[in-house]
């Protein structure tokens, strides 16, 4: 939809708030300085990477939609998803994922591209995933993308959470984004970023309720976004699902129980 911007959705598996702050990044220190953020946002439990990422997608909690593991089951009651909600109403949609669990976030006939490969080994992986969007955003008239990069939680896993390897995943990841939003900006439309992470973690593993798991990083950017702006209130991970839609200018679906941050927005 020309008069709508472009909204991207980053996530970044793994990423704690305190490793963001650590690495070099350039990019998303840009779209912290001319966006709202917060470094306190709060995920759902169990921190686990897929009852994460539905929570964010389709704006519940874990009690609400159901998924527990990273083993999909189809919802007994079913939560339309921010991208389901696009396609209702026209609009382009596109996953690009290294990590194929996640191809259940939405309905497939939402999504006018998917491109899902295997679980990231190296940076090089989130650099494919970065490339293919990239060039499908300049190959056609998309609206709403999601960006999935895994490389910081597989660095976690092998290596401990806040480990130099982990925090070069992070800096590569940063670079990916920056390639995927320099596509973007070739459109001529204007593009509302949201960067996150699904959860944190510790030593080797997540999915606890410490801190160091629940705490992810939240950051908005684009047209009608507050600059520079440090976010006060709550931020939880379901408010993602109903803040894309506020930017993409999308009804909330009733089922959501999360909400717009009204605060990240101008006016």
């Amino acid at each position: 939809m020309p008069d709508s911007p472009l909204v991207i959705l980053f996530s970044i598996d793994g990423m704690r708030p305190d490793a963001l702050t650590q690495a070099n990044t350039p990019v998303i220190d840009s779209l912290i300085a001319s966006g709202a953020s917060t470094m306190n946002a709060r995920t759902v439990m169990p921190s686990v990477t897929l009852p994460c990422h539905t929570s964010m997608h389709r704006g519940v909690d874990v009690a609400r939609h159901g998924i527990t593991t990273n083993l999909f089951m189809p919802l007994a009651r079913p939560v339309p998803s921010v991208f389901d909600v696009a396609a209702m109403h026209g609009r382009n949609a596109a996953f690009f994922c290294n990590w194929p669990e996640l191809r259940d976030l939405c309905s497939p006939g939402s999504l006018r591209y998917a491109y899902f490969a295997q679980q990231s080994s190296s940076g090089a992986d989130d650099w494919l995933i970065a490339r293919s969007a990239a060039s499908h955003l300049k190959a056609d008239s998309l609206d709403l993308l999601f960006v999935y990069f895994g490389w910081t939680d597989s660095c976690g896993h092998a290596h401990g959470w806040m480990s130099p390897e982990q925090i070069a995943a992070i800096e590569n990841a940063d670079s990916c984004i920056g390639t995927v939003l320099a596509a973007a900006a070739e459109g001529g439309r204007g593009v509302v970023s949201l960067v996150q992470s699904d959860h944190g973690g510790h030593e080797r593993t997540h999915g606890t309720e410490s801190p160091e798991d629940m705490t992810i990083p939240w950051i908005l950017s684009g047209p009608g976004v507050r600059k520079g702006h440090a976010i006060t209130g709550q931020v939880r991970i379901f408010d993602t699902c109903p803040t894309l839609a506020r930017a993409a200018g999308l009804p909330a679906a009733p089922e959501w129980e999360g909400r717009a941050i009204d605060e990240a927005f101008e006016g």
